[in-house]
């Protein structure tokens, strides 16, 4: 018998399986399935020729109690071609441990690219999820945050000024991003991974948020009241610009790429360093500084909804990833985290489109395992 496609012979064996039949099954053909499956290459050109089929549910058909008897050999060599259907992986064939393991450890979990998603913590305390859906919340003194697919915005339309701020923060978890309008027009995008604590309302002679992690700003321009932002290796003064900030915890660096206007940076050592468009100023933690020239699109593409790449080393590149699609990477060898990529692609894209584009370019080997993604040579 000749097949077509490889779920046409597998779906076909587990009906003899699973289902009430009297047509004896052929052990064989079984053995001879298992052993075409390990053949390289030969599950991961299949499973480009086709959809995906619910193995998980097929899976739990075969482990599942019925009520007439499957020889425990066909039930073991069943379960492990679904396994490999599912996720490409090349198996041997040994016997099963005792206890029937869980899906979890079976099958890989399905990784997604981020989605609009964020939490409002308010100045008194409550937390808001933002899902996208139109509300509109009453603030103190007249102001009001209308939310929508959009994102968040400020009106302080009917607002009463205010003699002290009050200040509200916005989380944005791995995985999404998040885009807000501030009292006084200021258009703020925030990358995964990411917050910003501003004030319902500006006060005094200054405009003052605070960011951690990576955000682009459109600041409305006020003479007189300058933007200041504030990071944990400095602050930067605006008075109307366009700019991208980059200052995650834990990586003891602070990049600021300027894409219109001006704006200045105060560094740890109390020095001013003044940037002009497509300009970008780095600053680590002991206060050392390093002024380039750049491409800006390399660096906002983010909230254009895109990745950019142009020699960039694959460390780089995968940090960026595991922020957006929520994964953990793990290096087998350090030799691969200086390979250098250049490319471009949506941020909307499946990861294995990733996967699949790095080692098409290097030798490298991607292993995607639960949330887990496994980088060796």
């Amino acid at each position: 018998m000749k097949w077509n496609a490889l779920s046409d012979k597998t779906e076909w064996l587990l009906k003899k399986i699973t289902e009430h039949t009297e047509e004896p099954i052929d052990d064989n053909m079984l053995k001879q399935l298992a052993d075409k499956l390990q053949e390289k290459g030969y599950v991961s050109k299949k499973l480009r020729e086709q959809q995906r089929f619910n193995y998980l549910k097929a899976y739990q058909q075969v482990v599942q109690p019925r009520k007439r008897w499957v020889s425990p050999g066909l039930l073991k060599i069943a379960a492990a071609i679904i396994i490999l259907i599912g996720t490409g992986t090349f198996l041997y064939f040994q016997q099963l441990p005792e206890s029937t393991p869980t899906p979890d450890e079976l099958f890989l979990t399905e990784v997604h690219p981020g989605t609009r998603k964020a939490f409002l913590i308010k100045h008194d305390g409550l937390e808001i999820e933002l899902k996208g859906d139109s509300v509109k919340i009453d603030e103190q003194n007249g102001i009001n945050i209308h939310i929508d697919s959009m994102g968040l915005r400020y009106d302080t339309e009917q607002a009463q000024q205010q003699t002290a701020p009050l200040y509200n923060t916005l989380v944005v978890p791995r995985g999404g991003e998040y885009s807000l309008v501030l009292a006084d027009g200021t258009k703020v995008w925030l990358n995964a991974d990411s917050e910003l604590r501003y004030p319902i309302q500006f006060t005094g002679d200054t405009r003052e948020v605070s960011v951690a992690g990576e955000a682009f700003f459109e600041v409305t321009k006020q003479e007189g009241k300058p933007f200041i932002v504030k990071t944990s290796l400095g602050n930067i003064t605006v008075l109307g610009t366009q700019f991208n900030v980059c200052n995650y915890p834990g990586k003891e660096k602070l990049v600021t790429t300027l894409v219109q206007g001006k704006v200045s940076c105060d560094l740890p050592d109390g020095k001013s360093i003044i940037l002009a468009p497509d300009q970008q100023l780095s600053v680590n933690g002991n206060g050392e500084s390093k002024l380039r020239t750049v491409d800006t699109k390399y660096f906002t593409c983010w909230k254009d909804g895109m990745f950019l790449f142009e020699e960039m080393r694959m460390e780089d590149i995968l940090e960026q990833l595991s922020r957006w699609y929520d994964i953990h990477i793990f290096y087998t060898n350090e030799e691969v985290k200086d390979l250098h990529f250049s490319g471009d692609l949506s941020r909307f894209k499946d990861i294995i489109t990733f996967i699949e584009m790095f080692e098409k370019s290097a030798d490298v080997k991607l292993t995607l395992k639960g949330n887990t993604l496994t980088v060796g040579l």
